[in-house]
């Protein structure tokens, strides 16, 4: 029979294992490697990251409808609905090809600083979009 000494350890052993592998990020692949499937959940930084995206491209997306190019407005339409948006429909007065540029830097800044590698590539594409319809502008 087991003492409690004995009980005791392992608990605090185990609790120390399931700490580290949240503190060095590696949890999930401890559970793939058991055979689970972990469920993702977003990063706080990554939810106001994203927010912050969203509220990015909906004022680019405004200056491109008061542009009236619609090509441009199509394509931010579906990148935000792509983000799990809305796009919006005010419009704004502004120099597009400027706006547009600046948004793909901010894109590719965002893409740095996301923590999920999965909405890191979200944000690279966006920006990579972004400065192709520069030359729509």
């Amino acid at each position: 029979m087991s003492s409690r000494r004995v009980v005791l350890v392992a608990a605090g052993g185990t609790a120390v294992a399931l700490a580290g592998l949240f503190a060095t990020d590696t949890f999930d692949d401890a559970l793939r490697a058991v055979g689970a499937k972990p469920k993702h959940l977003p990063r706080p930084e990554d939810t106001s990251l994203m927010k912050a995206v969203v509220d990015d491209q909906q004022r680019v997306l405004a200056v491109a409808r008061g542009t009236g190019n619609a090509p441009v407005v199509d394509l931010l339409s579906a990148q935000l609905e792509q983000l799990g948006a809305i796009p919006g429909s005010r419009t704004a007065t502004g120099d597009l090809a400027r706006s547009l540029r600046t948004a793909a830097g901010h894109r590719a800044t965002d893409a740095r600083a996301a923590i999920s590698p999965e909405f890191a590539q979200v944000l690279a594409s966006l920006a990579a979009g972004l400065a192709q319809a520069e030359t729509l502008a």
